[in-house]
């Protein structure tokens, strides 16, 4: 990466929000991070200087543990239909999965690693070399996953440790938040609990959310039936595997119930290939989602499986020639 790692608006902007019980102004606390009031989810702002920002705020307010403070004040929402899409549906597994997904999209790398070790489930926070976000972000970032971790799961989730690559003076408050003693001064950034728990099923506390999500769901599994029973099957599954963030082949025939060479098989005498057909799924659904005035671009990446914003744009170029902008552009005046 040729510039420092960023953060997407999309987060800084209700994290600027919650500092209002601070006494800060959201609006001139991203004013002075060069944030204007029209920017997009497009828009990303340095690690560092967000950190700084938030570092002498919490300074200013004299609360060590802000990053904590700020995670307790963001109700499911925050982040718009990214938080629905994450924590409705699946399992835990599957919400870690798009959790990580979620954070590699806005902050330029940092993810979410899950590792099974025997009857332990690790789930570390990663980001890339020269990221540097920061104390505040850092507690902001594995706190809200824990807390919506523990919402989504009916508050069964119980963690066995944590640990953090910072240090701190009083650890009292992350004790409470984390409900078990946390470590300072580690190699890594995460949380332990029992691996059992990682097939908790999760379900979003918003029904109304709830029900949206499947309707979208629903609408676009019914946009790409073709008459051929077999390809209507086929795509409907693809679809599901961009949503569950594994387009593999392996997946596919899983899900289908059937051995990948078979699999590929049928689909060559149909006339099309595994990767056509999730191209093909990919190109449709990000199609139906940039003609809707209230999908950001970076939300529409995110439904089509992308967990970078330039790979997106390279991707949507070569199927349609056009960038992401100009489709919608386009679309938007054929309905003037």
């Amino acid at each position: 990466m040729d510039r420092e790692p960023g953060l997407s608006v999309l987060i800084l902007r209700p994290v600027a929000e919650s500092l209002r019980t601070a006494g800060v102004d959201p609006r001139s606390f991203l004013r002075d991070l060069g944030v204007e009031e029209q920017a997009g989810a497009e828009t990303f702002v340095r690690g560092s200087l967000a950190g700084r920002a938030l570092s002498s705020v919490a300074e200013r307010v004299g609360d060590r543990s802000l990053g904590l403070t700020i995670a307790r004040g963001m109700s499911l929402g925050s982040f718009g239909t990214f938080d629905h899409a994450v924590w409705t549906g699946g399992s835990l597994r599957d919400a870690i999965a798009r959790s990580s997904h979620f954070y590699s999209l806005v902050t330029e790398g940092v993810s979410l690693a899950l590792e099974r070790r025997g009857m332990h489930a690790h789930v570390s926070m990663r980001a890339p070399l020269g990221a540097r976000h920061g104390t505040v972000l850092t507690d902001i970032a594995l706190a809200l996953n824990v807390l919506r971790a523990r919402e989504a799961t009916g508050h069964k989730l119980r963690l066995r440790s944590v640990s953090f690559r910072h240090r701190t003076a009083d650890a009292k408050p992350y004790d409470a938040l984390f409900q078990t003693t946390v470590a300072f001064s580690q190699p890594v950034d995460g949380v332990v609990f029992d691996a059992s728990m990682l097939d908790l099923p999760v379900r979003t506390p918003d029904p109304a959310a709830a029900t949206r999500v499947e309707a979208r769901a629903a609408t676009m599994e019914h946009q790409l039936h073709s008459g051929d029973p077999f390809l209507d099957r086929v795509r409907a599954a693809a679809l599901r595997g961009v949503w569950a963030r594994d387009q593999a082949l392996s997946r596919l025939a899983r899900e289908l119930a059937m051995g990948e060479r078979t699999l590929q098989r049928r689909l060559r005498e149909h006339g099309t290939s595994h990767r056509q057909i999730v191209d093909d799924v990919r190109r449709r659904l990000a199609e139906q989602l940039l003609v809707r005035d209230d999908a950001s671009i970076l939300e529409v990446a995110y439904e089509v499986g992308f967990a970078r914003l330039q790979a997106f744009y390279r991707a949507f170029g070569r199927w349609t020639g056009r960038t992401p902008a100009a489709f919608r552009s386009s679309h938007s005046s054929r309905r003037r």
